[in-house]
């Protein structure tokens, strides 16, 4: 399918197959929630064809297996594989399908469509807490993302409950939904080298950021290095990326760091320092963040493996 034209807007019906199970909005009832649906594939399916939902925002979680997705960023179609515990995020107006160009590879995966425009009122939260979980799910940084046993254990539970179609059950899982989106906004990236970029003012950030590790990187000098207005710039940067330049600046402070901690004896502080970050407590925060161990922990695991 061309995306030069009109959008392809795919609805899907409710369904309660043994592999497909897919609860609609009609039937749940829950305002900021379109399809939530969970997949069970034992044999390769049909792919789906590049569609793009209005203002909708998806999020595919796998459970086990691998399964492929095809997104249309920037004018260029890529192809983002990702596997049991891992999620990805679908922002709104994208193009996207599942699958390669021909067949979706057998999976279980959970995935839910979340309309982002109903912000007063969004999954029975108050009209505050209600704009305030949109806006930070609109601004997610990553998306791909590491998902753990307990956050699919929520989405598991909130479908069981959904699937009653009882008014009780469902405002049980509604509420286990909402735990788990909570928990999403704060999920560590799945680790992926980044795509080249055909951009040349976006390979030139890249590069100053190569070349400037060890200063502070503000986004604003990063757009004007690549030529764009800093609005731009972000929305460029993850189009041609798969990242927001944020996290790419963090990301690469955190591998030199790695590198830091397993080569030499600097103290944490010090290389928290030499690497632009204000503090060594803030250093440590993002570094567990994104790796999931402290620096002292990662640099003694780091030792034991080259003894």
């Amino acid at each position: 399918m061309s995306t030069g034209g009109a959008p392809m807007e795919l609805v899907d019906s409710f369904r309660w197959e043994k592999r497909s199970k897919i609860i609609t909005r009609d039937v749940h009832g829950v305002c900021g929630l379109m399809n939530f649906t969970h997949f069970s594939h034992l044999t390769a399916e049909p792919s789906t064809p590049l569609h793009i939902h209005s203002g909708i925002m998806e999020i595919h979680c796998i459970v086990k297996g691998r399964s492929m997705a095809r997104l249309n960023l920037g004018g260029e179609t890529q192809t983002i594989t990702y596997t049991g515990g891992e999620a990805l995020v679908v922002f709104p107006g994208e193009y996207h399908a599942r699958g390669n160009e021909n067949l979706q590879e057998p999976c279980e995966l959970f995935a839910m469509q979340l309309n982002l425009a109903e912000s007063d009122d969004f999954l029975g939260l108050n009209a505050a807490r209600s704009r305030d979980l949109c806006q930070r799910l609109l601004n997610l940084p990553n998306r791909l993302v590491r998902t753990g046993a307990d956050d699919l254990a929520l989405l598991r539970e909130a479908f069981a409950l959904f699937s009653t179609r009882r008014e009780p059950d469902r405002d049980a899982g509604l509420a286990h939904l909402v735990c788990f989106l909570y928990r999403f906004l704060d999920l560590p990236p799945v680790e992926a080298p980044l795509r080249a970029p055909s951009d040349e003012g976006i390979r030139r950030a890249i590069a100053y950021v190569s070349e400037n590790l060890s200063e502070p990187i503000p986004l604003s000098m990063l757009a004007g290095v690549a030529g764009y207005s800093l609005s731009r710039f972000k929305t460029r940067f993850r189009e041609q990326t798969g990242q927001t330049p944020a996290l790419y600046v963090t990301s690469r402070k955190v591998e030199r760091a790695k590198l830091e901690l397993e080569r030499t004896d600097e103290s944490i502080t010090d290389i928290a320092y030499n690497l632009g970050w204000s503090s060594g407590n803030y250093f440590c925060s993002v570094f567990k963040k994104l790796t999931g161990t402290s620096p002292l922990q990662y640099r003694k695991q780091s030792r034991l493996e080259g003894e």
